[in-house]
């Protein structure tokens, strides 16, 4: 019966691929019912194929139950008979669990060595960080408050040209910086240094002492 449905499916591919060839060629009416209809057909022998199929899914499954059913009963009983042979001789399934268990005892212990002891160490490493840090800070704010509000205006005029975010910039880089010769070679690069100017005199004599006092 298979064979045969698929023998009759392949003639309708054939059939179909050459009325589909025609009506793609010269499209009419008459080859658009033809079509139809070969496209019904061969629908209804696949449909008839795919119930076929069904019936020996059916047939394999409900085979493949009884198997599976008679494994599981034959596992039931290699289970109870493993299970009388257990009651019948507690003593040694206990003692063994004795054993395992002081031996997992044993283990636990050897490894509860407790080793700790870096908290110290790390502790110590940090505290010099942070300790240059807040040096830091309060150097660049002495550097900042260590010059007044008129001498301010006085500097970004005559030295900054007037340009006040430049002075503060180069205010805060010097604040941090190591010694007065880097912070006057950075100054250089930045505005001209005209030491025959009061303005210029007076701000290098204000970097004298503020290193003076840092270091």
């Amino acid at each position: 019966m298979k064979q045969k449905l698929l023998a009759d499916i392949e003639l309708d591919v054939h059939e179909l691929k050459y009325l589909m060839d025609s009506f793609t060629k010269e499209p009419t009416q008459t080859l658009s019912e033809l079509l139809k209809r070969s496209v019904a057909r061969m629908q209804g022998r696949l449909d008839e194929l795919s119930q076929e199929i069904d019936s020996v899914e059916l047939v394999s499954l409900s085979s493949f139950v009884v198997e599976e059913t008679v494994v599981k009963e034959n596992e039931i009983t290699a289970q109870e008979k493993d299970a009388s042979v257990i009651i019948q001789s507690p003593k040694p399934v206990i003692a063994a669990e004795a054993a395992a268990a002081a031996a997992a005892e044993e283990e636990e212990e050897e490894e509860e060595e407790p080793v700790i002891e870096e908290a110290p160490l790390i502790i110590k490493k940090e505290e010099p960080k942070n300790a240059v840090l807040g040096e830091s800070i309060k150097l660049a704010a002495g550097l900042r408050h260590s010059i007044s509000l008129n001498d301010s205006f006085r500097f970004s005029r005559e030295l900054f040209k007037g340009d006040t975010d430049l002075m503060n910039r180069v205010i805060e880089q010097i604040s941090v910086m190591g010694s007065y010769k880097t912070a006057v070679a950075f100054l250089s690069s930045k505005v001209e240094i005209d030491e025959e100017k009061d303005a210029v005199v007076d701000f290098l004599e204000l970097l004298k002492k503020y290193f003076n006092q840092s270091a």
